[in-house]
């Protein structure tokens, strides 16, 4: 409802910056009206599609209105700068003054902006009337706990703030805290969660124990609700999560939603455009590299295996094979290692231009994988790894990648010190995910493979 609200909004935003600047240009002696609609839902639509790969529709009232119109300033100035630039440098056969695409631009942001903020004022207005607001509930009972209860009181923070677990595994007699319940403890969080409908856990220790986090993230998964945790300081320093703000108090979130629905559909269509390009113009090359795998060692072209994907749903990926056949059959399954004896003369020339890769982008296609993320496991060692690293599940919130900022960052994985390591970064990148990060890192894989750096 509220996106549909946004979209009339920016539509009546459109049509009047439009009907002001451009509509005289127009001679509706010769120009059907039809044209001139369809001059309008052509402008539109570019602004749809721009707000809408930025996350300009979003529906959490508790936004802040400052950051939303900062965003759509900066997205509308650099369009219209694009198309000043175009008109400037490029002869196009209909131009329409810069001067009038910056009255264009003046009019529009100020008319969309205007509109989201009388749409933001009416979601603030059923705010404090109890509407829209996500359950929460604060795991701790020390002293920053009862403060940051008291400011999730405020209506206008969009909580209906329920009550208090503690973080032990009992409640110690506790019942209510300043006048708020004490709802359980660690051992009944996951159930109660569930029962009350909470959307919001926050994590508030009374101080740094990595262990007992570790608890109520294991906990907590598989409940639908987003986890944050007032962090120590280096946790924030680091970068390695992201942080939000409740009145200045930081919080690291750990979000249920890793992606937004626009992230997603953006990140698949970048998925089906690379893959096209991979399988179809590089096809001569994949008839190459096969000819010259069967040439040099005896066995298959492909080398198939099951790994772990989204979710922990299983599939067969496929690589253009590098070792000798059955490598593991003496050994079982084991990691690659430097200089592996296993690896063939062809494939130590394709490992150090990844185009033994190059297959797995049939796996893009079928939605098995994505070009960017985290790398997809065998089932045998995710079964191992879960047992040294309980949160190791959440590698498997959104789809395995053929690249990722671990494989940028770390080499392969030779022991569980490496496996550790590239977790890490695993986790940044799940944190961080953004469109301009995968971007950058497709750059750099590109970088890699050009160089012949790879292993």
């Amino acid at each position: 409802m509220v996106v549909a609200v946004l979209i009339v909004t920016d539509t009546i935003a459109g049509w009047v910056a439009f009907s002001a600047i451009f509509l005289p240009l127009y001679d509706t002696a010769i120009i059907f009206p039809g044209f001139v609609l369809l001059s309008v839902a052509s402008i539109q639509l570019l602004w749809f599609t721009l707000f809408y790969v930025n996350g300009r529709y979003r529906v959490d009232p508790t936004l802040s209105r400052f950051d939303e119109l900062q965003t759509l300033f900066k997205i509308t100035l650099a369009t219209t700068l694009v198309g000043v630039m175009c008109n400037e440098l490029l002869k196009l056969p209909f131009v329409i003054p810069s001067g009038m695409l910056l009255q264009y631009w003046i009019v529009f942001v100020a008319s969309v902006s205007s509109g989201r903020l009388v749409v933001r004022q009416v979601q603030k207005f059923f705010l404090r009337r109890g509407y829209g607001r996500k359950n929460a509930v604060i795991v701790g009972t020390n002293e920053r706990a009862r403060n940051l209860a008291q400011r999730l009181n405020d209506p206008l923070m969009g909580y209906n703030f329920l009550g208090y677990f503690t973080p032990q595994f009992s409640t110690d007699g506790i019942e209510e805290i300043d006048g708020k319940p004490v709802l359980g403890s660690l051992g009944n969080l996951k159930e109660a969660v569930d029962e009350r409908h909470v959307s919001e856990v926050i994590v508030v220790l009374e101080k740094p124990d990595h262990d007992r986090l570790l608890d109520i993230m294991t906990i907590a998964n598989g409940s639908p609700v987003s986890l944050k945790i007032i962090p120590d300081m280096y946790e924030v320093v680091s970068g390695l999560a992201r942080t939000e703000h409740i009145y200045g108090i930081p919080l690291v979130q750990i979000n249920p939603e890793i992606m937004t629905s626009q992230q997603r559909y953006l990140k698949r269509l970048i998925d089906l455009v690379m893959s096209f390009l991979v399988l179809v113009p590089l096809f001569p090359v994949w008839l190459v590299v096969a000819a010259a795998i069967k040439i040099n060692s005896k066995g298959p072209i492909f080398y198939r295996q099951e790994r772990m994907g989204q979710n922990g749903r299983r599939f067969i990926v496929s690589k253009f094979r590098s070792m000798v056949h059955n490598a593991e059959s003496h050994t079982g399954p084991i990691w690659a290692m430097e200089d592996d004896p296993r690896i063939t003369k062809v494939g130590k020339f394709l490992r150090r231009f990844r185009l033994d890769e190059m297959p797995q982008f049939i796996n893009v296609l079928k939605g098995d994988m994505s070009v960017v993320g985290p790398r997809p496991e065998r089932p045998y060692f995710v079964e191992k790894l879960m047992e040294q690293f309980p949160f190791y599940y959440r590698r498997y919130k959104i789809r395995p990648g053929i690249t990722g900022w671990a494989q940028i960052k770390h080499s392969y994985d030779s022991t569980v010190e490496d496996v550790r390591q590239k977790l890490k970064y695993d986790f940044f990148y799940i944190e961080n995910l953004s469109l301009s990060l995968d971007f950058m890192i497709m750059f750099r894989t590109a970088a890699v493979m050009m160089s012949g750096k790879g292993q």
